[in-house]
């Protein structure tokens, strides 16, 4: 069945903008963009006439943690409350003195929160974190966790997925424990996955994460040409623990059940850091990089390294975030947003997110590439998706203009109107459309 959508404005994310023009959608694969005075409606099954609209690709998003979306509205029943007081007791315990508003005591507050949510509860939030990704136009998500819990529903969902499996160990031997966990995780999943459904490993951080481990990774990474992502310069505690051997890093990964073990080298910085453990690559994707030097961005680019930029959750978590400027010159083409979770974050807007930095920097065309198209190519899934072009899956968004916007108006906008997934209309007048 062929059909046709039209819209004022198509911007396929190729570098041109197409004007009265109609996208032609067959089997969920798109086939080209045609001029509507071309049109010959007698070919088509269904012709769709959006009007005063634009059309752009569905966006990627490079850092999410869906199953954080809502974590503090569930009730709490018996089981929980004795859960809630066990990790307040623990966590006042091994956090002592430290101030509350610091970085390590709102991520522990979080997974005390996480903690004492029940398997159901976990997963309703964990499918609100992806009911409100697509209704913000994100039909393509890298999603990070250590639970394979939700990759059934993942795999069952339309929107594409590269889950990230988390990765944490403070020894020689967890390390060796850690992967050959992770491997045979792996290696089932692998199996079982859907064409739309894609997996990778993401050791946390260097704080969190034995030299052992990084090691074992690289090797199995560049054997099975597997995505690895990590956070990187994230956090003043990072840094210290770095500088000096400890921080209170230390304590919460006491809290969390590992060992305080030391960085293999003090005073390295995290990119050196990972640089002698052989991790940079062009398969490295990192996040943050909230105090990365300008030695540090220059040999990030030389090894072709690309960044999850999430700049919202950086200012709200450290007061502190890459600045854009920097990210648009060592990243060039190599960067796309993402936006962790509602933890830490207003909203999972990949607009808001861009809408945060973007000063004026990127116009509409090349800021739309950073939504779509690479950041598409850094989860090399950009043969299927990212762009309007034929042969790949018909993933877009269409956002209704008022009469006197044009299609720059898309940037002051936070959600489009309809969302399309392989020609499958998923949003439609900004309410979900499928099925939990």
């Amino acid at each position: 069945m062929t059909k046709a959508y039209k819209a004022k404005w198509i911007i396929p994310s190729d570098g041109n903008v197409y004007e009265n023009c109609a996208l032609i959608v067959d089997e969920g694969k798109i086939q080209e963009i045609v001029k509507q005075e071309n049109l010959n409606e007698n070919l088509y099954s269904h012709i769709k006439d959006y009007g005063n609209s634009v059309i752009t690709p569905g966006f990627v998003s490079l850092h999410n943690h869906l199953q954080y979306s809502e974590i503090k509205k569930h009730k709490v029943d018996l089981k929980a409350r004795f859960k809630k007081l066990y990790t307040i007791f623990k966590k006042n315990y091994f956090l002592a003195g430290i101030s509350k508003k610091s970085f390590i005591y709102r991520l522990s507050n979080l997974l005390s929160d996480y903690f004492c949510l029940n398997r159901d509860e976990k997963i309703a939030s964990f499918k609100k974190g992806v009911e409100l990704s697509l209704l913000s136009g994100t039909t393509a998500v890298a999603q990070l966790s250590k639970e394979s819990k939700y990759f059934k529903i993942l795999n069952e969902m339309p929107l594409k997925t590269y889950l990230f499996f988390e990765l944490f160990s403070d020894s020689v031997e967890t390390s060796k424990d850690e992967f050959r966990q992770i491997k045979k995780k792996i290696d089932k999943l692998k199996l079982q996955k859907s064409e739309n459904t894609f997996i990778g490993v993401a050791p946390h951080s260097v704080c969190c994460v034995h030299k052992r481990l990084f090691k074992i990774l690289v090797k199995y990474c560049k054997k099975h040409n597997i995505l690895m992502t990590i956070r990187l310069a994230e956090s003043i505690e990072e840094m210290d623990w770095l500088k000096h051997g400890f921080s209170d890093v230390d304590l919460l990964n006491e809290f969390t059940g590992h060992k305080k073990f030391e960085p293999m080298e003090k005073e390295l910085s995290p990119v050196c850091y990972l640089e002698k453990l052989g991790v940079l690559s062009k398969q490295l994707i990192i996040s943050y990089g909230n105090y990365l030097s300008c030695c540090d961005l220059e040999l990030l680019r030389a090894n072709r390294v690309s960044l999850a930029y999430c700049p919202r959750v950086s200012d709200n978590l450290h007061n502190k975030k890459l600045d854009f400027n920097k990210v648009l010159d060592y990243f060039q083409g190599r960067f796309g947003f993402g936006v962790n979770s509602l933890s830490f974050n207003s909203d999972l807007s990949l607009l808001n997110e861009l809408k945060y930095v973007n000063q004026g920097q990127l116009d509409t065309i090349e800021a739309l590439k950073y939504l779509t198209i690479i950041p598409a190519k850094i989860l090399r899934l950009n043969n299927i998706i990212g762009s309007l072009e034929a042969d790949k899956d018909a993933d877009f968004n269409v956002f209704k203009l008022n009469d006197n916007e044009d299609y720059n108006s898309i940037l002051d906008k936070s959600y489009p109107d309809f969302v399309y997934i392989s020609g499958k209309k998923v949003v439609k007048e900004g309410k979900l459309n499928i099925r939990n």
